[in-house]
């Protein structure tokens, strides 16, 4: 296993400048992984290739997928209305919320705490009208609870069986809502006032995911070779369309701004990036999922930190990185 070049050395640096305790980093081409790295320790535990890690918002590309290929069978469209398919949903709403709008943060749903203490569908019927829907983007978790409603109403499965099936499909079955595959302890929860056990209880679909790096470079690898075992070529390239640069953001964190197709996230400042198209997601906790169609290169970068940008840790750098490696 090689454990140097450019994106590498930046994991192992976030180590051992001590922004980060434990890192995986992993590369995948559309032929497949080519290398998985793993460096740190935390509480005595070394981390290794195959730890499971909490996810957190890199759930959302994987929820995408899952419901999007509801309406590659024809069961969905983008313009349905989550009040067709959850009739509890927007009561007083004049507007209409569409599958398109939850999946692009554009729902106007104001978004609940994530370790509240009832069940997610009905924090989402509960919730408040941040804004006309459509009008603006601030991003939203809850709104994933929306898609995943509206992918069992078309499907007739629980969204977790479908999920799933698709990390079946494309190598990436490691994939779980479950926290006995004992993920590494989250760091900063305190700091954020964020029960983190709560939130797992809620097997979020926007963020309650844990997976390996191998689970998310083998799905990251389909989606480069547009081998359809997600989903099809046409439906990747709509999730990639960016849906959100011609509206206005409602954001506390104004940097790095990110534009938003169907689940997927895009950089916005392409001016500062060696590569171009790059689509992906990141985590609340650190963690970083991207595709780098051009160079044909798939990153994983796995930690268990909150906030990690406000600890230094740039991921312009790392995509930099990627693509010259």
């Amino acid at each position: 296993m090689v454990e140097t070049g450019p994106a590498a050395d930046w994991a192992r640096k976030q180590v051992d400048l001590g922004r980060v305790p434990v890192a995986v980093l992993g590369i995948a081409s559309s032929q497949g992984i080519e290398d998985v790295v793993a460096f740190g320790t935390d509480g005595g535990r070394q981390a290794t290739a195959d730890h499971h890690f909490a996810l957190f918002s890199v759930s959302k590309p994987i929820s995408a997928m899952t419901v999007m290929r509801q309406v590659e069978l024809g069961k969905l469209s983008l313009g349905n209305a989550l009040s067709d398919a959850l009739p509890g949903f927007g009561a007083g709403r004049t507007d209409t919320v569409t599958l398109e709008h939850l999946l692009s943060h554009r729902s106007g749903i104001a978004d609940p705490a994530l370790d509240g203490g009832t069940p997610l569908r009905e924090d989402l019927t509960s919730a408040e009208q941040a804004f006309y829907a459509g009008s603006l983007v601030q991003y939203c978790n809850i709104a994933f609870e929306g898609a995943a409603a509206m992918a069992e109403w078309a499907d007739g499965r629980p969204f977790e069986e479908q999920l799933l099936s698709l990390a079946s499909d494309t190598g990436a079955s490691g994939l779980t809502f479950s926290t006995e595959c004992n993920p590494h302890t989250i760091h900063g929860t305190e700091a954020a006032g964020l029960n983190v056990n709560g939130m797992y209880r809620k097997k979020h679909p926007g963020a309650g995911l844990f997976g390996t790096a191998t689970d998310l470079l083998n799905l990251g690898s389909e989606l480069l070779g547009e081998t359809g075992k997600a989903v099809r070529p046409a439906t990747l390239a709509a999730m990639r369309r960016p849906r959100t640069t011609e509206v206005s953001h409602i954001t506390t964190r104004p940097k790095p701004l990110r534009h938003t197709g169907l689940g997927f996230q895009l950089p916005a400042n392409q001016s500062e990036l060696l590569a171009q198209g790059i689509y992906g997601h990141p985590g609340w906790a650190g963690t970083e999922w991207w595709m780098f169609p051009e160079q044909d290169r798939c990153v994983v970068f796995l930690t268990n930190v909150l906030d990690t940008p406000d600890l230094g840790v740039d991921t312009t750098e790392l995509f930099n990185a990627v693509a010259v490696s």
